[in-house]
């Protein structure tokens, strides 16, 4: 299974899952960027307007064809209890190329839930897993036995080709 793992991160913290997740598929990974800064005033508040009112961000997209991958696993920041922009820009300009999605998320302690819901809602497609994780998870290392449930999930689903959305 080719698989390939797309994320966005701004703190460190959705890196750290990418790179575990994508460790355990062996799976390539690529890191969206933003166009824009997010530091200083101004982009803070570029960044509050476009979460506040589900705008996308002017990102660099990745060089690959997400149709090239059995399954393309996408990560991102929960902010404000809602889906970063960088992903949601990506998720708008490439969704008619994913064949099966898993999704995960890294948060202060809620707002996964919305965040899936959204990233759902724009692929028009269910995730075949998802993953929920907190800061304090991160901070603790407790995420990684949860990527290893995700992935051993994910592997799982897409071997018996049924969809069974986990957390």
């Amino acid at each position: 299974m080719k698989t390939l793992v797309i994320y966005y991160s701004l703190s460190g913290n959705t890196q750290k899952v990418a790179e575990a997740i994508a460790n355990k598929f062996e799976a390539e990974v690529i890191r969206l960027e933003d166009r824009r800064s997010r530091t200083g005033p101004f982009g803070m508040l570029r960044t509050i307007y476009q979460v506040l009112f589900s705008r996308p961000a002017k990102i660099r997209f990745a060089s690959k064809d997400p149709y090239q991958y059995d399954l393309l696993l996408l990560g991102a920041p929960v902010w404000i209890m809602k889906l970063a922009p960088p992903m949601r820009s990506y998720i708008l300009k490439e969704k008619d190329r994913f064949k099966k999605v898993a999704f995960f998320c890294t948060e202060g302690a809620s707002g996964g839930s919305s965040a899936f819901k959204t990233m759902e809602r724009l692929c028009a497609k269910q995730p075949v897993a998802i993953l929920e994780i907190t800061e304090a998870e991160i901070k603790s290392g407790k995420y990684i036995e949860k990527t290893n449930t995700f992935t051993s999930t994910c592997n799982q689903v897409m071997k018996d080709g049924e969809l069974a959305v986990t957390d």
